[in-house]
């Protein structure tokens, strides 16, 4: 915070309030009591966990609507006459699919603020200046706060899904991790400008993935693959292709920039880092180990897939 020359702390008095557009997360144009501009202009922490509750509690209502849905259709197919299955896909068609889908919306509405990350990635050499780093890593945007909220929230309810369900330690790590960033990321706010990404557009691979995974034996309704083969084949092509774009090209573009920023904003001691160095190493240590998973994931798509083509054909 800013230090007034007459002893008294300047003070913001911000109501405490539901945060369910983006502009109710801009504060921009706040001043504090000595006219001078905030540390952070986002909401008061209290209106975030009103709203991280209000998200949350919303998951579960449409999870149960979904699950209702599919029993009022379990007729369908006899797969769907088992609860547990028709828990499943209200899982990952009503929690899982709606989230991922809404942060992949809000990262695309909100594209235009890493634009430049794109324009470099189709040749744009003058794109990303190093002096540009303060804006990238400090600046503060509205429709990224909302984002990494509402990616908080769903990793809430992850996190409980994926005890009940009994998903494994490393679904469970994975949830923490995330909500960890994502409250960085918020308090006391940085890289909004690579969040948009990392948060929003490159989920649109994993929103695949979550209905891909439905017809998964292991992760999703047992015999579901088996019964609609073709639509898990095409499924699994649509996540490929979708998974080399936003993961194994562009996530390390992204990766790589963030992490140059951060380094030439601590090379130079930017004042900006002042009550954010911690929050920076966090995401960076975590965004570095994520980038290596990539390459992981990557190998072991096309390892599965391989493996999926030949059993196809073998079967024709």
């Amino acid at each position: 915070m800013c230090k007034p020359g007459n002893g008294t702390a300047p003070v913001i008095k911000r109501k405490h309030s539901l945060l369910l557009t983006k502009e109710s997360f801009d504060f921009s144009d706040e001043k504090t009591s000595d006219g001078k501009t905030p540390f952070t202009p986002a909401p008061t922490v209290i209106s975030s966990y009103m709203t991280i509750l209000f998200h949350v509690l919303v998951l579960c209502v449409i999870e149960y609507i979904t699950n209702f849905v599919f029993g009022k259709f379990q007729h369908v197919h006899p797969l769907m006459e088992v609860e547990k299955n028709r828990g499943i896909l209200a899982r990952h068609f009503g929690v899982d699919l709606y989230a991922l889908g809404t942060c992949s919306i809000l990262g695309l509405k909100n594209a235009s603020v890493c634009k430049n990350v794109f324009d470099r990635a189709f040749g744009r050499s003058n794109s990303m200046p190093e002096a540009g780093y303060e804006a990238r890593l400090f600046t503060y945007h509205p429709g990224a706060q909302q984002l990494l909220l509402f990616f908080l929230a769903y990793n809430v309810k992850n996190l409980y899904d994926s005890y009940v369900w009994e998903d494994g330690p490393e679904f469970i790590f994975h949830h923490v991790v995330s909500i960890i960033v994502a409250w960085n990321g918020m308090y006391p706010g940085c890289g909004h400008f690579y969040a948009i990404f990392f948060m929003g557009i490159s989920e649109i691979s994993t929103c695949i993935l979550c209905i891909l995974a439905s017809f998964d034996d292991e992760y999703g309704v047992v015999g579901l693959g088996a019964a609609f083969p073709i639509t898990k084949i095409v499924l699994g092509v649509v996540f490929a292709i979708s998974f080399i774009i936003c993961r194994a090209i562009l996530w390390p573009l992204f990766s790589y920039y963030i992490m140059k920023d951060s380094r030439l904003a601590f090379k130079v001691k930017s004042e900006k880092l002042e009550g954010r160095k911690f929050a920076i190493i966090v995401i960076l240590t975590i965004c570095a180990a994520l980038t290596l998973l990539q390459a992981v994931w990557l190998v072991q798509i096309i390892v599965q897939g391989r493996d999926e083509i030949m059993a196809l054909l073998e079967k024709s």
